[in-house]
């Protein structure tokens, strides 16, 4: 099973592709106002540099949210109009999931953090048992010390990505802060192997935004 997966909602670009539980190419890339761009351009030069034709594909993995407007709006369009073409379902995966994924086998509970605007984040709670993660808190959208207070009942629990680092609020807790600004590239294709039984048709696909945007309405 060949797996396409592609995470646009931070600042950077994560593509991968996946055969059968393994990672045959991905990449992460800064590319700022040319991600809409240069998107299709990379997919196509990834698999061309894999000699997979386009429509060896059998589905296609993409983050859905939250974390930025454009970028979730930039993954969905493209990942959609391609299954569409294709005739094969989309995966949508949550991109705190996807951030923390590969940290599962720590067995530690995992509470990724995006910043969102002001003193606000985007976060999450998953429980780890070695190789699974369960959502204790499902992604939400709420203050810095909202999301903090509510750790010092879980201490244990890594504090994931650097936009933590910004708040005192996170700074001052026991709990160990991993400040990364990416996860891996390729686990977004990962998850479509593991959750594919979720998978949905193309017109099925929705943003995961949490908030309204600060202009405007959203579109899905």
């Amino acid at each position: 099973m060949k797996v396409l997966g592609i995470d646009c909602t931070t600042k950077f670009t994560n593509i991968g592709i996946t055969s059968d539980g393994g990672v045959l190419s991905e990449i992460s890339l800064e590319l700022g106002r040319q991600q809409s761009s240069r998107l299709p351009v990379l997919v196509e030069e990834m698999l061309s540099s894999l000699s997979i034709e386009i429509s060896e594909l059998d589905l296609i993995a993409v983050a859905n949210g939250p974390g930025y407007y454009t970028g979730i709006r930039t993954g969905i369009a493209y990942s959609a109009a391609l299954a569409q073409a294709l005739g094969i379902k989309i995966l949508p995966i949550s991109s705190l999931e996807a951030f923390v994924h590969d940290l599962r086998n720590t067995g530690l509970p995992l509470a990724p953090v995006f910043k969102a605007r002001q003193n606000c984040v985007y976060c999450a709670l998953y429980f780890s048992d070695g190789s699974q993660l369960k959502p204790f808190v499902y992604p939400k959208f709420c203050t810095a010390e909202e999301f903090a207070d509510f750790l010092t009942h879980y201490p244990e629990a890594l504090i994931v990505g650097k936009d933590a680092t910004i708040f005192n609020e996170f700074s001052v807790l026991p709990n160990n802060i991993l400040p990364r600004s990416v996860g891996r590239p390729a686990q977004t294709a990962l998850m479509g192997e593991y959750y594919k039984e979720f998978s949905v048709t193309p017109d099925k696909i929705l943003g995961v935004y949490l908030r309204e945007p600060d202009i405007g309405p959203t579109s899905y």
